[in-house]
């Protein structure tokens, strides 16, 4: 009893005192106090024993959960930076590499209740911030992968990727174990604040679903900026509000979004890089968006009542598009949809802003920086269904004297879909096109 409560009383002393933590994965214990001399070994562990509006200095590494559990769970307002050396002497987001990079063995073992490899939830209404700064998120090593070798173009590090619930292929670079993935962190970054939020210098990449998924409570403001977001099913961002008065606000700006890829394999719909969802205004610029299914910009949600989407302010100005499948920018309209390319957003009412948009031309416009086998793949990218039917096979037949409906057979192929983006590679996009996207981190 004596040793909990002197336990007890160190956690309460280190939160209560400590407006800096100090995270080290390769020279850290969680018994420390978390100084710089004495720094914890556990993202999970310093975010725990926190005090809202402490900062939390993270060296290289790899963290993703106490116990790796393939969860980080954040409930109160924190900043967290990485990129340090493991002495921090030195802040290199992209020499220092921490990563929230989950393993295969990591699968099913998700915290109750959450919905993101990290998942933030700040229900309090609060001026603190939160800020995820420095962060590689890859999805990767967890995903299922087509079993038998379908969908993989020459040179792409796996195959197509399997839909939810699944049994595929997952593991390393060279070798894919088998294995069933059902866990139910769906999103990369799953996020439900009521608090500034910002999101800078990171990278998320082959995600599951939604790289950037969740709802913004009552006039919240929301930064995301100098993020890479590569390898994305549905979309790459989807933030709402949730007032019924007031809207949130979202500023997204100088990103590199590249392949986002429809729901199913089938390529029926979905595949968006940033969608303008309900009760936010949105100011949106300096990005490139490339490679996306449908659209790079979806704005097709629309607000109720009228008066509320008449006041609704979203914009798009200094963009510049990259080999979208479908158009730049969807709106509602002919029956379903309206596909709109840049240089016709000027006609487009629901963007209050609209200068400068360009569709690049050059599939060499972001140099070296894309994978060259995967930009390949998705150049050739194609899909076809074949099907069988036979009215007279002798099931049919019996099937139709029963009174039941007779069957085919109908079998999809897809060159590519959603496979593995090297990791490392990903990374070259910072800094790739001056001005526009990512740009190069400062130190």
């Amino acid at each position: 009893m004596k040793r909990l409560s002197f336990i007890l009383m160190l956690v309460c002393a280190v939160s209560a005192s400590a407006s800096t933590l100090y995270v080290s994965k390769s020279t850290g214990k969680n018994k420390n106090d978390g100084s710089r001399e004495a720094p914890l070994k556990n993202l999970q562990k310093a975010i725990d024993i926190a005090e809202p509006g402490t900062l939390i200095l993270v060296a290289e590494g790899n963290y993703f959960g106490l116990h790796d559990c393939g969860t980080i769970k954040i409930t109160k307002p924190v900043t967290i930076q990485g990129g340090y050396s493991s002495d921090f002497s030195e802040r290199d987001v992209l020499k220092h590499l921490t990563l929230v990079q989950p393993s295969a063995e990591s699968n099913g073992t998700t915290l109750s209740g959450t919905l993101g490899t990290m998942h933030i939830e700040i229900p309090q209404k609060s001026d603190t911030k939160m800020e995820i700064d420095g962060l590689i998120f890859d999805r990767g090593y967890t995903n299922a992968y087509n079993p038998k070798g379908e969908g993989k173009p020459e040179g792409v590090a796996s195959p197509m990727m399997q839909e939810l619930p699944s049994t595929g292929g997952i593991g390393g670079d060279d070798e894919f174990s088998m294995s069933e993935i059902h866990n139910n962190d769906y999103y990369t970054l799953y996020v439900k604040v009521a608090c500034p939020l910002v999101i800078r210098n990171c990278a998320f990449l082959n995600s599951r679903t939604q790289a950037i998924m969740g709802p913004i409570s009552e006039g919240a403001k929301v930064l995301i900026t100098n993020n890479i977001i590569v390898n994305s099913r549905m979309s790459g961002v989807e933030i709402w509000g949730t007032s019924a008065t007031q809207n949130a606000h979202v500023e997204f700006c100088y990103n590199t979004v590249l392949f986002a890829w429809t729901r199913t394999r089938t390529f029926e719909d979905m595949g968006y890089g940033f969608r303008y969802m309900n009760k936010i205004d949105v100011d949106l610029h300096h990005n490139i968006m490339g490679c996306c299914c449908y659209a790079a910009l979806d704005r097709c949600r629309i607000d109720s009542p009228s008066d509320r989407e008449k006041k609704k302010v979203t914009t798009a100005e200094h963009n510049r598009f990259f080999l979208n499948k479908q158009a730049d920018l969807m709106i509602p309209g002919g029956g379903k949809f309206q596909r709109i390319w840049a240089d016709e957003f000027e006609d487009v009412e629901q963007l209050a802003k609209e200068d400068d948009n360009v569709t690049l031309t050059d599939p060499k416009a972001l140099g070296n920086a894309i994978d060259e086998a995967y930009l390949k793949g998705w150049i050739n990218l194609s899909y076809g269904e074949t099907s069988t039917f036979d009215g007279n096979s002798g099931a049919n037949q019996f099937r139709s004297a029963l009174g039941m409906p007779m069957q085919g057979t109908m079998n999809s192929k897809a060159s590519m879909w959603a496979n593995r983006y090297p990791w490392r590679k990903a990374l070259d996009l910072f800094g790739a096109m001056q001005g526009y996207g990512a740009q190069k981190i400062e130190r």
